[in-house]
């Protein structure tokens, strides 16, 4: 597609979406350092195209296949709020789109390239705010791979017992063994299949903090976006040793 469906079961996540039945060839995945979204609970799924294999050979940023698609679902007290569509086009670019459900959960229906506020009422006066389509490039494109939470270190199998908003995990368990043992994951370096990817850290609570800084600021505080001139890198990489986040903050 050139631009979005209108509506949300028009991208294929739905085997049934009178019974809102998700299509079971989609993945369900879970990553180990969530992006906090003012509480919203969050569901997510890939789907690659026919015979279509995600290139690992740069742990930090793997490639997709034309035709994969994303999908990442919002709620609020089991009410669905947005759910965010990604789909890499021929010409290798991403399509991003939004969907607002209706109240009754019965539709969700593309929201404006600007997004919508007072999308959902929080606490305190508060309310949940569907990004539009240059918020969601401002994060997304601030490094080297526009897919921020379907990655080496977010779906390595050693995960950290203590990342903060953990989720309870997908079954099966997506994880990088598993793209491998399916053949949907070409190309990863030998030695990260050895050794399982984490973030190196003195203690637990350090390898915490930091897990939370990647999933929460790495996407734009990092060496290759248009914020590396602060020199403050929070994003966790595959290859050396030691941390930019702490040589760059405390170090």
């Amino acid at each position: 597609a050139t631009s979005p469906p209108q509506n949300l079961q028009d991208t294929g996540l739905y085997a049934d979406f009178k019974t809102l039945a998700v299509d079971p060839n989609h993945l369900a995945f879970t990553p180990q350092y969530p992006l906090w979204s003012d509480g919203a609970a969050k569901r997510r799924w890939l789907s690659l195209p026919a015979g279509g294999v995600i290139d690992g050979s740069d742990p930090d940023a793997w490639v997709f296949p034309i035709g994969t698609r994303f999908w990442k679902e919002f709620a609020f007290g089991g009410q669905r709020v947005e759910t965010r569509y990604l789909e890499r086009q021929a010409d290798g670019q991403w399509l991003y789109a939004a969907y607002a459900w209706s109240p009754d959960g019965r539709e969700a229906v593309l929201v404006s390239q600007k997004g919508r506020r007072n999308a959902y009422q929080l606490a305190a006066g508060r309310s949940y705010m569907i990004p539009g389509v240059n918020d969601c490039k401002a994060c997304h494109e601030g490094g080297r791979s526009e897919i921020l939470g379907f990655s080496t270190l977010q779906l390595s199998r050693d995960r950290d017992p203590d990342a903060l908003h953990a989720e309870p995990r997908s079954l099966p368990d997506v994880d990088v063994n598993y793209l491998i043992e399916k053949g949907l994951l070409v190309g990863f370096p030998q030695q990260l299949m050895k050794t399982a990817p984490r973030i190196e850290a003195a203690s637990a609570t350090e390898r915490a903090a930091l897990g939370y800084m990647h999933g929460n600021c790495g996407h734009c505080h990092n060496d290759q976006g248009q914020l590396k001139n602060l020199g403050l890198f929070l994003r966790h990489v595959s290859a050396g040793r030691g941390q930019p986040a702490v040589t760059t903050t405390i170090g």
